[in-house]
C-alpha cells in the first residue's frame, strides 16, 4: 500500500515512526515541500501490513 504523510518538517520523523509500527516499511520517501505557500512537507511510504495480521 502508499501512504502520503503531510506535516510540518519538525514533525515528519515521528510521523513515519509511528507507521512504522504499524505497518511493515518498505520505502520512505525523502521530504517534498506541499505546493503553495504551506509551510507543510509530504513523504510517501510504501509499506505493507505486518505478517502477523494475516
Amino acid at each position: 500500500m502508499k501512504i502520503r504523510a503531510i506535516c510540518l518538517p519538525d514533525e515528519i520523523a515521528q510521523a513515519a515512526e509511528a507507521i512504522a509500527r504499524t505497518f511493515d516499511v518498505i520505502e520512505i520517501s525523502d521530504p517534498l515541500p506541499c505546493q503553495g505557500t504551506s509551510r507543510n512537507v509530504r513523504i510517501y511510504i510504501e509499506a505493507r501490513l505486518p505478517q502477523s495480521a494475516k
